[in-house]
C-alpha cells in the first residue's frame, strides 16, 4: 500500500481543522438551529412531554394545548402525525411511533434561512474545507431524492439506546435537478437515522 505523505505546511491546517471540528461538536458555529430539538421536542419524548414542550416554547395560549390537526399513518396506521400551524417559527409536524414516542420532528420555517447564516457548507468537497470560510463540517451534503430538486444537509448522532438520530436541513426546491445557487433552507428535520427504526423501538420499549 502506498503511504500517504503530507506537506509540512498542511500539518498546522490539519490541526486547526480538527480543533474546529471538536469545537463544533460542542457548540455549532451556526447557532441553536443546529441543536437536536425543535421547540424543545426531542426524539424519544412521550406524547405528553412533547405536547407540553410545544405549548410552552411556542407560547401557545390556554385552549391551545392540543395540536391543530392529527392523522394516523405508517404500518397498520399505528404512527400518529400531529400538526401545529401559525407558530412564530413556522409549521411544526411531529410523528409518534406507535402513537407513543417521538420519532420525527419537522419544522417548515416561517421564513427561509440562508446557508451562510447557518454556516452550512455548499458541498461536501474538500475544496470547501480548504476555502478558508468557517462552516459546520459535521454535515454531509446531498439531495432528498434522485431528481435532485431539493438539496439536503444531514448529520447522524449516536445516542444512548443504540440507535442514531439524524439532524437535517432541506433547501427550497430547485427549478432544475441539481441546479446550483440555492442558498436558502426551507425546512429542518430531525428523525431516526434510516435503518435504526427497530433499534429505536426496542430502546423505547425497554425504557418505558
Amino acid at each position: 500500500m502506498t503511504p500517504y505523505h503530507f506537506h509540512p505546511l498542511l500539518l498546522p491546517l490539519t490541526f486547526v481543522a480538527l480543533l474546529v471540528a471538536a469545537n463544533a461538536s460542542q457548540k455549532s458555529i451556526g447557532g441553536k438551529e443546529h441543536e437536536d430539538n425543535i421547540l424543545g421536542v426531542k426524539i424519544g419524548m412521550t406524547v405528553p412531554d412533547a405536547l407540553q414542550a410545544v405549548f410552552v416554547n411556542a407560547h401557545r395560549q390556554p385552549g391551545q394545548e392540543k395540536p391543530d390537526a392529527m392523522r394516523h399513518e405508517g404500518k397498520d396506521n399505528k404512527d400518529i402525525r400531529v400538526l401545529y400551524k401559525g407558530l412564530k417559527d413556522g409549521e411544526v409536524q411531529i410523528v409518534f411511533a406507535d402513537g407513543k414516542w417521538v420519532k420525527e420532528i419537522l419544522l417548515v420555517y416561517a421564513g427561509p434561512h440562508s446557508i451562510d447564516e447557518l454556516r452550512l457548507p455548499s458541498t461536501s468537497g474538500i475544496g470547501v474545507a480548504l476555502g478558508g470560510e468557517r462552516y459546520d463540517d459535521r454535515y454531509t451534503v446531498g439531495y432528498t431524492d434522485a431528481n435532485k430538486l431539493e438539496q439536503f444537509w444531514w448529520r447522524d448522532e449516536s445516542v444512548q439506546g443504540g440507535y442514531r438520530v439524524r439532524v437535517g436541513f432541506i433547501s427550497g426546491k430547485h427549478t432544475v435537478g441539481g441546479a446550483q445557487g440555492i442558498t436558502t433552507i426551507a425546512r429542518k428535520i430531525i428523525s431516526i437515522t434510516p435503518g435504526d427504526g427497530e433499534k429505536f423501538l426496542k430502546a423505547m420499549a425497554a425504557v418505558h
